[in-house]
């Protein structure tokens, strides 16, 4: 039997065993359920491809607990570690409340209910009970490299890097072959400049990069990724991955490539469809096109994020200048907008949250009552630069503060957003696409951050060598925004008060 012939075989199971829950009643009901939970917990794998399964399964063995009861200890570890996967917190605390309350819970159960109770306390920002119960769950299984894993995390969002990626290491010597450890490791040694130890690592993304349809997926299986082997008369795509941010960083390095290819006698395709490509288009050398679609039968495939590592990059300095421009006629456009709206103010853009699917969003976002001390300097106008917002800029105007929302003039997206940039005197920004475009326009910037922030930014206080134009104002601890806030004020007063 081959793997399609299974896989419509193990659907049809599947909804067989919907109907039937569909269609039960009274006692026994439940038992219909729990058979449903578990085959669907059986098809999700892991990734957020397959996360709408994991959500029906906890559904489903939820259905099961309110009928007739879960019938042993272990369908409360399938309903904690379910609810954990979609981060249904408070459904993760109740069960495991069951299984830590249980005499019988022990084992490696016990060190998982351990690390899926501590992300409860993660996510409402009380790393020190998270933290001990996490070491309790080494404690339990002190060779468990998923505890020893979950731990470090936890220990590196209170910004303690060496003690996390000591237990990384330990880890790793128990799981070698463990990506999410790599990577993680990976990001910590970039963040401290080791770049040389942590490129190489960091290629362990492409584990996480295989769901069906993306561009990593469908090149692998008509070329092999390019390890940085000469390119004479090759082909090589090169196709943007993971969020804007990340491409708008790693775009910076497609000249240096291009001169490489040069020397070679290769061919470069950018691949590249999205939001950002004719901001790209702008910035591409002579040698590189860029391509929407599989036009091109490459003899070799590479991701963006990847080109640090190929091309030898192993120092930061002189990185930081500007390598982006905005389209000149939309400038002119929005040249005269902001004229009409500031007056004599000086003009700020202003980007206080994100997209609240990222992983970061909660703790990257600025609360919108905590915003005051910007807001209130007198002498600015803001321009609100991500779209969506209008009710909290209604909100803030009917409260006398001058704020402008352009986005719903933002016909051509990002073009339109750099276009607004390149008009203004300075941006204000939390940790997300906005940042990386607005260092990469050379626009003067604040960058609001959290305490421990993506790696793009690194350990130093004030300054990153990726970005000449734009200052680093970071939270002193966890969730402690109003000293970055008076520092971002203080350079305000000073932008009205000097005029420049």
């Amino acid at each position: 039997m081959n793997e399609s012939n299974e896989s419509n075989e193990f659907h049809e199971t599947l909804d067989t065993l919907r109907a039937r829950c569909a269609a039960s009643s009274g006692f026994g009901v439940g038992r219909d359920w729990r058979e449903l939970g578990l085959a669907l917990r059986a098809a999700a794998l892991p990734g957020p491809h397959y996360l709408p399964l994991h959500a029906e399964a906890l559904d489903a063995l939820l259905q099961a607990s309110a009928n007739d009861g879960l019938l042993g200890i272990e369908d409360f570890a399938a309903t904690a570690q379910s609810a954990f996967i979609v981060k249904d917190w408070a459904c993760v605390e109740a069960f495991t409340d069951v299984l830590l309350q249980n005499r019988h819970t022990a084992g490696s159960m016990l060190a998982d209910a351990l690390v899926w109770r501590a992300a409860v306390h993660q996510s409402r920002d009380d790393f020190d009970e998270a933290e001990r119960l996490l070491g309790k769950a080494v404690a339990v299984l002190p060779d468990n490299p998923i505890a020893l894993h979950k731990l470090a995390l936890c220990i590196k969002e209170q910004a303690r890097f060496d003690e996390a990626e000591a237990l990384l290491r330990r880890a790793l010597k128990l799981d070698p072959d463990s990506a999410a450890a790599q990577f993680d490791l990976s990001e910590l040694e970039i963040r401290a400049e080791r770049f040389a130890d942590g490129w190489p690592r960091y290629e362990a993304r492409v584990a996480f990069d295989e769901q069906p349809g993306n561009a990593q997926a469908v090149l692998s299986k008509i070329a092999p990724h390019w390890q940085g082997e000469p390119l004479t008369g090759k082909t090589l795509v090169v196709y943007g991955e993971q969020g804007h941010g990340d491409c708008l960083w790693a775009v910076r390095f497609l000249p240096l490539l291009a001169e490489r290819a040069r020397r070679e006698g290769a061919r470069v395709i950018f691949g590249h469809d999205g939001p950002l490509r004719h901001l790209f288009e702008r910035m591409l050398p002579a040698g590189i096109t860029l391509e929407t679609g599989l036009d091109t039968q490459p003899d070799f495939h590479c991701g963006l994020m990847s080109l640090p590592l190929r091309l030898g990059i192993v120092d930061s300095a002189g990185w930081g200048r500007a390598y982006l421009t905005a389209d000149a006629a939309r400038t002119a456009v929005w040249r005269e907008r902001v004229a009409q709206a500031r007056g004599r103010k000086r003009a700020v853009g202003i980007v206080w949250n994100g997209n609240p699917a990222h992983v970061r969003d909660i703790r990257r976002s600025v609360p919108v009552d905590q915003l005051a001390p910007l807001l209130t300097v007198p002498g600015l106008v803001w321009f609100a630069l991500s779209p969506g917002r209008g009710e909290t800029v209604a909100h803030w105007q009917a409260r006398g503060i001058d704020i402008v929302d352009p986005t719903v003039q933002f016909d051509a997206g990002f073009d339109d957003v750099a276009a607004l940039m390149a008009n203004l005197d300075l941006v204000v920004t939390i940790d997300s696409g906005p940042a990386h475009l607005a260092g990469a326009l050379g626009v003067p910037t604040c960058l609001l951050i959290d305490h421990v922030s993506a790696w793009f930014w690194g350990n130093r206080q004030r300054v990153t060598p990726w970005y000449d134009a734009v200052e680093l104002f970071r939270q002193p601890s966890i969730g402690a925004w109003a000293p970055a806030l008076s520092a971002v004020r203080e350079r305000l007063e000073a932008l009205v008060s000097r005029g420049t």
